[in-house]
């Protein structure tokens, strides 16, 4: 069931909410789908906020409340819209001795193993990153029903180099320029390297020198005709 109420007063393990002259207690892990360090981080006294309850306890006169349940889960969103193998922005949220969890969404968090921060040996997690450190991730596993995403930085990194082994494989194959060739009339011309302004002023040139050759080789035999009539 879904109420209205108002926040009567903050304290570090969560909120009271005062619903029509009876309080309510949202606890600060029913705060936000996200980690939350202090409650006065999500609400302030005054304010007029929907709540979901939770629990009713008659006996000890206590109702539990959640916030977060008000609001889309965002775990619901990663199932809709992320798959094994996807690469990721995320942040490193906190780092532990078996690796560092990461966060892709607000709210929604994943572990990147310590095997899986390089491709080299790592001790220590905090040789590698730290927290605050913008991450690209891979999704290694989605388990929605524990809530669990296994996420990998070395995998992200291997995909990287590969692809940039390939390209220097295919330079290399290629002799590190693009090839391209072709005719002009005229002249037999092969163009390499794709200088293609240098090629068409060769061309131009020997047409011209081919075309004075010819004019040249016509007067000759003129001449020779004229020579021969005037004797």
């Amino acid at each position: 069931m879904i109420v209205e109420g108002t926040i009567s007063n903050i304290v570090d393990f969560g909120a009271f909410v005062d619903l029509d002259g009876i309080d309510g207690l949202i606890h600060i892990s029913e705060l936000s789908w996200g980690h939350v360090n202090h409650p006065s981080e999500v609400l302030k006294v005054g304010e007029r906020v929907p709540v979901k309850v939770l629990d009713i306890d008659r006996e000890r006169q206590r109702i539990s409340l959640g916030l977060k349940q008000t609001q889309e889960d965002p775990w619901q969103r990663v199932v809709r819209t992320y798959n094994v193998g996807d690469v990721l922005e995320g942040k490193v949220t906190k780092v532990v001795n078996f690796g560092a969890f990461v966060e892709i969404l607000d709210g929604v968090e994943g572990l990147v193993h310590i095997s899986e921060l390089a491709a080299h040996h790592v001790d220590n997690a905090r040789e590698v990153v730290e927290p605050g450190q913008d991450v690209r991730v891979k999704i290694l596993e989605i388990d929605s029903d524990r809530r669990r995403l296994s996420l990998s930085i070395k995998r992200v990194d291997e995909e990287l180099r590969g692809s940039e082994q390939r390209e220097r494989k295919s330079e290399r194959k290629s002799g590190g320029r693009p090839r391209s060739s072709g005719a002009f009339a005229g002249a037999n011309i092969t163009v390499e390297g794709g200088d293609l302004r240098a090629a068409v002023e060769r061309a131009q040139s020997a047409a011209q020198a081919g075309a004075a050759a010819a004019e040249a080789v016509d007067e000759d035999r003129q001449t020779d005709d004229a020579a021969g009539e005037a004797s």
